[in-house]
């Protein structure tokens, strides 16, 4: 490297911007008629002078896509002349209405309303997905539904709504209904901090399960054990879907597991297990330091010696009908600095009305798949800025929440429809590295709109393949 000198000049017509990858949520909002969906559906302002609805909710959806993590870094696309061309406004709203704009939404329909908009999108994203993928989903698959409430700390005392968690935490705590395998998020619902994951849970799930029914020849409801209640479990079942939920162990269900017969446990290894076992060694693998550690401090150490499943007819109280009850019992030993103290069982349960094809073990591996559910809260917040809340009327921090389940989704639509399929599972990061952060510039040619990519980009072959996609 010589390091040469410099000389840097100002271009004055504004013509480059770094969001070259804009262009690619930009054709799928043009396709999908975004825009005038969510105007047709929601009604915040009396008179449109000079915005609508939709320029405010994409100006955020926009921002939090490109790499927006609050309110103000709206003010970087507003900025940008390039910007403005590539979505066909002559100004972008200012940061400082943005929140304005989210406290005009008041009552829980307002945000409804918009969910709607949403929801629509994504059974017209679905319907325009290959005809093999759209095949195999009707005749095949189940969509994997998952449940989870992440609690959102907040630091402003002024926030409505907000309440203190189980553990003591100032905080909302939204719930998360998501799409095992695509990642897409189909449904927010922000509550106070003090609610239970699972208080929305039924009445999110009578809204998705028809939608989603629709599309996958049938839906399976995965959570942890918050949502072991009966509410949510006929809700499914009226739904004519499926479920499989881990089950608290209350006494009665520890009494019914305890009395199994031996010879109805069959051992089981966990899903991770096997596959290591069937992977051959890998040479040279470092040692575990920390058991290594904690063996030489003399901590007690609790480790699995091994596990059986068995399974037996249950009938939860306040459900129609009975269900399957899948035990999984593990025996436990612990151990501290001098070697083994004790040995003890402990009970898993899972419950579920899969039909009896399903073996025990494919239900528990099932269930236990939700856990990757986890990857996607976090990158709600870490990818997008989704759990940013920056207003302090509680449906404004709610709107916010459904916009950024726009943005979200806007990734994972243009993944599914026009990109290579491993890119649904890329982390924010990397997605806005290979497909959003592009130079470009912006020109206008007589009647024409002209976007300029950088020849040097190593995806332009997949995004402007994409763009052809994204136009048909």
């Amino acid at each position: 490297m010589r390091h040469p000198l410099l000389h840097l000049e100002a271009d004055a017509r504004g013509e480059m911007t770094h969001y070259g990858g804009l262009v690619l949520a930009q054709q799928l909002v043009r396709r999908f008629g975004v825009a005038q969906r969510l105007d047709q559906h929601l009604h915040l302002f009396k008179r449109h002078a000079p915005y609508y609805e939709s320029d405010h909710v994409l100006a955020l959806a926009y921002t939090l896509y490109a790499d927006g993590t609050c309110l103000e870094d709206q003010g970087a696309l507003q900025a940008s002349e390039a910007v403005r061309r590539l979505v066909g406004a002559c100004r972008i709203p200012d940061p400082t209405t943005a929140g304005d704009f989210l406290r005009r939404f008041k009552t829980a329909t307002d945000v409804e309303q918009l969910s709607a908009v949403i929801d629509e999108v994504q059974e017209e994203a679905w319907s325009k997905l290959p005809r093999r993928v759209r095949r195999r989903r009707a005749q095949h698959e189940l969509a994997l539904v998952d449940l989870d409430g992440h609690i959102k700390r907040l630091y402003g005392e002024h926030k409505e709504g907000a309440d203190f968690s189980y553990d003591g935490r100032w905080s909302y705590q939204p719930l998360v209904v998501s799409l095992a395998g695509s990642g897409e998020c189909l449904r927010v619902v922000n509550q106070p901090g003090s609610a239970r994951s699972s208080d929305a849970a039924a009445g999110a799930l009578r809204a998705v399960l028809p939608w989603v029914q629709r599309h996958f020849r049938n839906a399976l409801v995965r959570g942890d054990t918050d949502f072991d209640r009966a509410d949510l479990l006929q809700e499914v079942i009226d739904a004519h879907a499926y479920f499989a939920i881990g089950g608290r162990v209350y006494a009665n269900r520890a009494a019914l597991a305890q009395a199994l017969p031996e010879r109805a446990w069959q051992p089981f290894i966990p899903r991770a297990q096997r596959g290591r076992c069937s992977a051959p060694a890998r040479q040279g693998r470092t040692p575990n330091w920390r058991k290594h550690k904690a063996a030489q401090r003399g901590f007690r150490n609790l480790r699995t010696i091994e596990q059986w499943i068995a399974e037996l007819s249950y009938q939860p109280t306040g459900v129609s009908c009975p269900c399957r009850m899948i035990v999984r019992r593990i025996r436990i030993e612990e151990q501290d600095g001098q070697g083994k103290l004790f040995e003890s069982f402990r009970y898993r349960l899972i419950l579920t009305n899969l039909p009896r094809s399903y073996t025990p073990r494919e239900i528990v591996d099932l269930a236990y798949q939700r856990c990757d559910q986890e990857n996607l809260i976090e990158q709600f917040g870490a990818g997008i800025a989704g759990w940013r809340m920056p207003v302090a009327e509680f449906m404004g921090n709610w709107a916010w929440l459904q916009i950024a389940r726009l943005a979200w989704n806007l990734g994972k639509w243009i993944a599914q429809l026009a990109l290579p399929a491993e890119v649904v599972r890329w982390e924010w990061k990397r997605f806005r590295r290979h497909f959003v952060y592009l130079a470009a510039k912006v020109l206008k040619k007589g009647r024409r709109l002209i976007v300029q990519l950088t020849d040097s980009h190593r995806y332009l072959p997949q995004i402007l393949a994409a763009h052809l996609r994204l136009q048909v």
